[in-house]
């Protein structure tokens, strides 16, 4: 089957036959209809974690995914040949299967069962994405009526924290471009924008909101721009990140409570975004699609900056 896969340590990967994985008792076979890029396939890609995670060669690429069962193992019954998935193949060393490729082999898929209602382009952008703006807007816990900024509100990750904290009642004010990108994340909910391209986003935003806000979620920023951007929380805030620079004691010193979020999904938070992505009530953005053999471009797109999501249609 064709795969993008790492074929050694020290290149890149590429695309390349791969044998025709087997199915065992435990496992289950998805033909993959779609998968999505994130930041960790980009940097897997590169070859650059091959010295610091152990890995089974060749090793897909690729964790998003959304399909159909094809085949079961005999232990398997939580599942039946048929049935439309999506979910997210965990990193579970030695690092192996993969969702850039014709299929999946696997006993650790973690995934839910796809409603009528959703593509399976849109299912496959949840599992990551989906799941990790599920964690951060959790970890800030938005009340009605708090103002929280969502910085990177126009990415994967943002754009659903975005529309999660305004489900319950905050308001959101989003980092956007003028025009398109600020249009977008209005028509996502948010109240407010902040121009990240005119620089100094977080004067811009102690300007406008001189007693600080309630709640920070960051998924871009890193170095100075996100201790910068963490002095606009008001003492007794709360702040969460996806990029691991939250100075949790350091911030703990005017009571705001920081985390530092790893996304980690399970079924059920699959479940939680897919029956309202289904209804219409979760917009996710795909802003553009490519096919498996043009798998460097969509990684040079994904790398360039995206509005919502980056789809490879398998």
């Amino acid at each position: 089957m064709k795969a993008f896969a790492l074929t050694t340590t020290d290149q890149p990967a590429t695309l390349v036959d791969v044998p025709d994985p087997e199915i065992a008792a435990d496992t289950l076979r998805v033909r993959v209809h779609a998968a999505t890029i994130n930041g960790f396939d980009a940097q897997h890609a590169t070859g650059r974690f091959t010295t610091m995670m152990p890995h089974d060669l060749p090793t897909v690429i690729g964790r998003d995914f959304a399909g159909v069962v094809e085949a079961v193992g005999e232990g398997r019954t939580d599942v039946a040949v048929g049935d439309e998935i999506f979910g997210f193949v965990p990193y579970t060393p030695p690092l192996h299967d993969g969702s850039f490729a014709d299929a999946i082999v696997s006993a650790n898929l973690i995934f839910a069962h796809k409603p009528a209602g959703l593509d399976f382009k849109t299912a496959a952008s949840l599992g990551l994405a989906g799941v990790a703006a599920l964690d951060l807007v959790n970890a800030v816990d938005p009340k009605p009526g708090e103002v929280v900024v969502v910085a990177g509100a126009t990415g994967g990750v943002g754009s659903i924290a975005v529309q999660l904290a305004v489900q319950r009642g905050a308001t959101v004010v989003a980092t956007a471009k003028p025009g398109n990108q600020d249009a977008f994340v209005r028509g996502l909910g948010a109240s407010d924008t902040v121009d990240y391209s005119a620089g100094d986003v977080a004067g811009q935003l102690r300007a406008r909101y001189p007693d600080g806000v309630d709640a920070l979620i960051d998924t871009v920023n890193r170095d100075e721009a996100a201790s910068a951007l963490a002095g606009i929380v008001r003492d007794g805030g709360r702040l969460a990140t996806s990029q691991g620079t939250a100075d949790v004691e350091g911030l703990a010193t005017r009571a705001v409570h920081a985390a530092n979020v790893n996304a980690t999904p399970t079924s059920e938070k699959l479940v939680s975004l897919g029956t309202p992505t289904a209804s219409g009530d979760l917009q996710v953005r795909i802003q553009e699609t490519f096919a498996l053999a043009d798998i460097e471009a969509a990684l040079a797109a994904f790398s360039a900056g995206t509005t919502g999501k980056i789809v490879v249609a398998i």
